[in-house]
């Protein structure tokens, strides 16, 4: 009998330490959940920033360009000028 009871508490720790890795299992995997919606959000926010700092480099590009006409055409009525 003592054999028996031994392995029924063996079987019994078994499942006790069952129960408790499925539950950890369960909370490892809601903050895995957790962390790859933070990743997404984090991923879709830098594509933004990354689509605005683009749209404001060809804005810069526009300007600088235009300001570059606007110094030739100085240029070339000052040498008009002499």
């Amino acid at each position: 009998m003592d054999k028996m009871a031994a392995l029924e508490a063996k079987v019994k720790e078994l499942i006790k330490h069952s129960t408790g890795l499925k539950r950890r299992a369960v909370q490892l995997e809601s903050r895995l959940r957790e962390a790859d919606a933070k990743l997404a959000r984090h991923a879709a926010g830098s594509r933004q920033r990354e689509k605005e700092r683009e749209w404001i480099r060809g804005r810069l590009r526009k300007i600088l360009g235009e300001l570059e006409l606007i110094e030739h055409r100085e240029d070339d009525r000052q040498a008009g000028r002499n």
